[in-house]
């Protein structure tokens, strides 16, 4: 699996209503890799994630996931939505929210085997929840409730997870769970990409970074992408560049800062 080409975009356009989000889209990632893709608002990070989820149809271009098309075929991929997405009122615990990841393995309107409730038992474990399984989802703190869907798409058992920002709205301790919890990832060769407004994170955690603002505007090792000729493209006037003896200074969207420990 590592080194291995696990995702392929290629030449991808995609919006809604007629408009464009994305255009010209084309990179690959590895098996074990950790990708993070960065950018500013509104630069169809979300927009991405969906059109390789399959969820999202493509106006040209191809995506390939294991050699097979998502629009086309099952793919097994795992996906962590926003938690903003999500409708928290339904009445269901926290167990059976990270059951629902199991539905691939089990079909529709059969009951959980032990197999079943022990992968959601270890999710929940992976993510520092295995004592609140029988809690209401609606209960949990937001960045919890985030950990919950966390533990979800681990349940499923992909080699593909796309985290669409994870960190958005978290504690602390939940950031600090969801970032051992990629270190762990890491060791088991698992593949990520994941989206966020962090440029600090995503330099100090990750093997390359996409930069998008609706088309790619580089890609590679954070040293080469996080330079401010770069940066200025992507971010334009949103994201103030300085530069000193410990390394880059950014403030904008996202309001990050880097230095060369962060590098």
């Amino acid at each position: 699996m590592r080194g291995c080409e696990v995702l392929r975009v290629e030449g991808v356009t995609v919006g809604y209503d007629g408009r464009p989000v994305l255009e010209e889209v084309s990179f690959s990632i590895f098996g074990g890799e950790q990708v993070a893709v960065v950018g500013p608002n509104g630069a169809g990070k979300s927009t991405l994630f969906k059109a390789i989820a399959g969820l999202l149809p493509l106006w040209s271009g191809r995506i390939s996931v294991f050699g097979c098309d998502p629009h086309r075929e099952p793919v097994e991929i795992s996906y962590v939505t926003q938690r903003s997405e999500v409708d928290l009122s339904f009445p269901v615990t926290v167990a059976d929210v990270v059951m629902m990841g199991r539905v691939g393995q089990m079909g529709w309107l059969r009951w959980p085997s032990r197999a079943d409730r022990d992968a959601v038992r270890e999710a929940l474990a992976q993510v520092g929840l295995e004592g609140l399984a029988d809690r209401q989802i609606g209960e949990l703190s937001g960045g919890q409730q985030q950990r919950v869907f966390i533990a979800r798409a681990l349940a499923q058992g992909a080699d593909l997870l796309l985290m669409d920002e994870p960190f958005a709205g978290v504690d602390a301790t939940s950031e600090q769970a969801i970032l051992d919890l990629l270190g762990r990832l890491r060791e088991k060769g698992l593949t990520i990409l994941l989206s966020t407004h962090d440029l600090n994170l995503a330099a100090d955690r990750f093997d390359r970074v996409l930069l998008l603002n609706r088309r790619l505007i580089a890609q590679g090792p954070p040293e080469e992408v996080f330079c401010p000729e770069v940066l200025q493209r992507a971010y334009g006037g949103q994201l103030a560049i300085w530069e000193h003896e410990r390394g880059l200074v950014m403030l904008g969207d996202g309001h990050c800062s880097m230095g060369e420990e962060g590098r």
